[in-house]
């Protein structure tokens, strides 16, 4: 299996981005690197032109480069700046991820990513991207392992399989700015306060339990999902891709320790416990795999029987 890095979900400004891509690119073993505003159009720290500058930049680390674009597209701005990405992407035979199905008719007869925002349930949905050029599929969070077997079973020749293994869940995206809304500012006055908060902003319960993050117009999980210790049962489904999503410390240790285990380097219980210490002994959720709620945490006597 191949590891993806998914595209940077929170606001860390255009420089600490291009350093962080440009570091992740030379200095860890990641195969695939997607770049690329996915949350929201007002902080789309790199242009197209500049994307298309950075992804020629990275080229010599030898990394598959895909361009993201948003995952709501709510108005002609973002629509133009999706088929802005689109022609970027064109210029150098980059792949293109949707995450919108705006992104998908925009991309169509070119090689595409649909990325985990598009709901692909089911093996007419699988078909049907096939056809208009969706070459890899990176399934919804909230799909089980059994689901994701399933759907994997079924797919054509040509089509790969990415799995959303570590990082705070992407679960909803919203016209509304839960960050600017905290603050009592407009979304349309926002003051960037995105910003602030390099991963996410906690939310907790009543009772003072964290939950969620808040990150700007789009919801994340609070813990991290971990599928580390599940990386023989992912590659036994046909899995060809794992996903990581980026956070704002550790990431290339993290990176290192799922290269580890990937070569077999490390079990996957002592990848587990490395990756717990760099989450600083904060618990990880890995439910929705298992086909339980997603904030759980099933241990490995408690799971379903593997496929």
């Amino acid at each position: 299996m191949r590891i993806s890095l998914g595209p940077c979900p929170f606001d860390w400004g255009r420089n600490a981005l291009k350093d962080f891509y440009k570091k992740m690119a030379f200095e860890t073993p990641i195969d695939i690197l997607y770049i690329g505003e996915v949350v929201c159009s007002k902080r789309q720290s790199l242009t197209p032109e500049e994307m298309v500058e950075l992804a020629r930049a990275l080229a010599p680390s030898g990394k598959e480069i895909v361009f993201s674009t948003l995952g709501l597209v709510m108005n002609a701005g973002e629509e133009d700046l999706l088929h802005r990405i689109a022609a970027a992407a064109a210029t150098g035979d980059w792949w293109l991820e949707a995450n919108d199905m705006g992104g998908i008719a925009v991309g169509e007869g070119r090689p595409m990513v649909a990325g985990p925002h598009i709901t692909t349930y089911n093996p007419d949905t699988v078909a049907f991207l096939a056809k208009v050029g969706v070459r890899r599929v990176v399934f919804p969070v909230e799909l089980s392992a059994q689901a994701m077997a399933a759907l994997i079973r079924r797919q054509g020749e040509g089509m790969e399989a990415e799995v959303f293994a570590y990082g705070k869940l992407p679960l909803t995206f919203s016209a509304r700015c839960y960050t600017a809304r905290a603050f009592r500012f407009s979304k349309a006055n926002c003051q960037f306060k995105c910003s602030d908060f390099p991963d996410g902003l906690t939310m907790r319960t009543q009772e003072g339990v964290p939950f969620l993050s808040i990150n700007g117009t789009q919801t994340l999980s609070h813990r991290i999902y971990n599928l580390a210790d599940e990386t023989d049962h992912l590659e036994r489904m046909g899995v060809k891709v794992v996903r990581l999503s980026p956070q704002s410390a550790r990431m290339g240790e993290v990176i290192a320790v799922w290269h580890d285990r990937l070569r077999r380097r490390i079990s996957d219980a002592e990848a587990w416990n490395r990756l717990l210490e760099l989450n600083g002994g904060e618990p990880f959720c890995n439910g929705y795999f298992n086909g339980r709620p997603g904030l759980e945490w099933v241990e490995p006597g408690a799971r379903p029987e593997k496929n």
